[in-house]
């Protein structure tokens, strides 16, 4: 996007799940590698943090007095770019209200298949399926990451779940599927995946599953699946 652009009246994005993106208006902007750092660790914090602490998480290498001169450095070309993106406020730093992150559509949908049933659709997979800021690599996203990733893989359970129950089974696989892909060695996704194959009469896919799984934990740990996901199968099985 050429010039400067605001967020007043207008609607903007800042995406970290997959890539780091900030859209205004569906637009993507293109920022100066500080204003993106900068942006990225406010999307991902819980609230608005005080200017010395932003400072240090971003530039921990740095004096303090050149991690500020570089935070005052990222705010000066941010605000060239996309103007009214951030509030200050009593020395803390955050993103302005209105601007939607898509960091927090994952809690608010792990909220809700605590307290109702949603069902599986496309565009929630592709979120679920979504890594944080997978090409940066800063000390401050590793706990962030850890966590988001157990959220991501006990909400795409809970969906599967609640497809599984109520027999669309085409869909608890997609759900289940994009689990294991989190974690290959998580026997719980595995299990909806069997449970999800014999429900469709699928047995030979679900020993396959099975056997796949059995393999690579052996692999991996030098351990054999649980009692529970091997008496799922109608055959003995190894």
């Amino acid at each position: 996007m050429d010039g400067t652009a605001t967020t007043q009246a207008r609607h903007v994005r800042v995406e970290v799940l997959h890539r780091f993106r900030v859209l205004v208006n569906g637009r993507y902007v293109a920022l100066p590698e500080g204003s993106q750092r900068l942006i990225g660790c406010l999307a991902v914090a819980d609230h608005a943090p005080p200017r010395a602490t932003l400072a240090g998480t971003l530039w921990p290498e740095r004096s303090e007095r050149d991690a500020h001169a570089s935070l005052r450095q990222a705010l000066w070309r941010l605000n060239r770019h996309v103007s009214g993106l951030l509030e200050q406020e009593h020395q803390h730093i955050g993103l302005a209200r209105g601007v939607e992150i898509d960091l927090h559509e994952i809690y608010r949908l792990s909220e809700a298949v605590t307290t109702s049933e949603p069902t599986v659709n496309r565009r929630a997979v592709r979120l679920l399926e979504g890594d944080l800021l997978p090409e940066w690599s800063y000390d401050w996203l590793d706990g962030r990451r850890e966590s988001l990733r157990q959220v991501r893989l006990h909400t795409l359970e809970a969906l599967a779940r609640n497809d599984l129950k109520a027999g669309r089974t085409a869909t608890a696989l997609v759900a289940a599927l994009a689990a294991v892909g989190l974690d290959p060695l998580r026997e719980s996704a595995h299990r909806i995946v069997v449970a999800a194959h014999l429900a469709e009469g699928n047995t030979s896919e679900a020993i396959r599953q099975y056997g796949r799984f059995r393999d690579l934990l052996w692999d991996e740990l030098r351990l054999r699946p649980s009692r529970q996901l091997q008496e799922m199968l109608p055959v003995p099985v190894g």
